[in-house]
């Protein structure tokens, strides 16, 4: 791939950033950190369960969380409800509609399908509040 990815510019501010993806799709999870990584994003995972999240989390500090709401069948509210306590940022990605998740807790909800595009445009605007939280 070229270092301009689905002709995504503009990506620079995303070099670096710490990113946990929680997704049980293999093909969406390996997508993801397929893009995310050409990005220069630093990516934990992709973690399929909430006990491989669970284990992620402990060993890492991610500072944005990529979470689907549902892992085969596993609703992942109490993983972001931990997530959103520690500060990370969480943005969610379901095939719901409207996924019943605390809006105050999330700094973004993504519906499948999603392009690339899209989601680097949610990326953006999450780390720029993450930055600006830091500053």
């Amino acid at each position: 791939m070229s270092s301009n990815p689905a002709g995504l510019e503009g990506a620079a501010e995303l070099r670096g950033l710490r990113v946990l993806v929680v997704e049980d799709s293999w093909h969406v999870a390996s997508a993801l950190k397929a893009l995310l990584e050409e990005l220069g994003i630093n990516v934990a995972g992709p973690a399929a369960t909430l006990d491989e999240a669970e284990g992620l989390l402990a060993t890492r500090e991610p500072e944005v969380a990529i979470v689907d709401i549902n892992l085969k069948g596993e609703m992942a509210y109490g993983l972001i409800d931990r997530l959103h306590g520690r500060g990370v940022r969480v943005v969610v990605i379901s095939g719901y509609a409207v996924p019943q998740v605390a809006q105050g807790k999330v700094a973004a909800i993504l519906q499948k399908p999603f392009s690339a595009k899209s989601l680097l445009a949610i990326l953006r605007q999450v780390a720029a509040k993450e930055r600006d939280q830091m500053n």
